[in-house]
């Protein structure tokens, strides 16, 4: 089980090995994205690493999930669950959201392994439309085009976004210096 690396996003973020703190009324928001390599046989693993960084909201990615697993094989009862599996074989999202948290399922993309949920404030000053995805590695890249739509057509002053996940895109620049970096739009 992969957790992800280090990411400061501004300076209301505090990142620690992979779990990242949001500012939500006050209190933090804590966002952990695993690579799950199959949540179903690595379940110990996976609620280690809820239990180690307490996250309000975890997105995973390579669930391994099949509609004939139910949530409570694996799931805690203190998280809903939102599941976008794969019909083959690898892939597939998750996002868990604590209960104590107002959350909603924004969308669930028929084509490609992503989705969103939203995670409501007492303000609507504190809303965040998280995004969870993977792409497997042998994908073109429509789904980051798709990604890109989808997260602009729901964008507005009130919202902010989380989007975690594994894009296998190791000829990306993730320093932002496109120049250097290669274009993943003709991998």
């Amino acid at each position: 089980m992969l957790m992800s690396r280090e990411v400061e996003v501004g300076s209301r973020v505090e990142t620690i090995a992979g779990a990242s703190a949001y500012k939500i009324e006050g209190k933090s928001l804590v966002v952990l994205l695993v690579n799950c390599t199959s949540v179903y046989n690595k379940t110990l693993e996976f609620w280690n690493s809820v239990d180690t960084y307490n996250p309000s909201v975890v997105i995973g990615t390579e669930s391994w999930l099949k509609g004939d697993i139910n949530n409570a094989e694996v799931f805690r009862a203190e998280f809903t669950t939102f599941r976008r599996d794969r019909s083959a074989h690898d892939g597939g999202v998750v996002i868990c959201v604590k209960n104590i948290i107002a959350s909603t399922e924004l969308w669930a993309d028929d084509d490609f392994e992503m989705m969103a949920v939203k995670v409501k404030g007492m303000d609507p000053k504190h809303t965040w439309d998280i995004t969870g995805l993977y792409r497997a590695p042998n994908e073109d890249v429509l789904a980051i085009e798709r990604l890109e739509a989808r997260t602009l057509t729901t964008r507005n002053l009130t919202k902010r976004n989380i989007i975690g996940g594994d894009l296998n895109l190791p000829q990306a620049d993730w320093k932002g210096d496109a120049e250097k970096g290669a274009d993943f739009r003709h991998m």
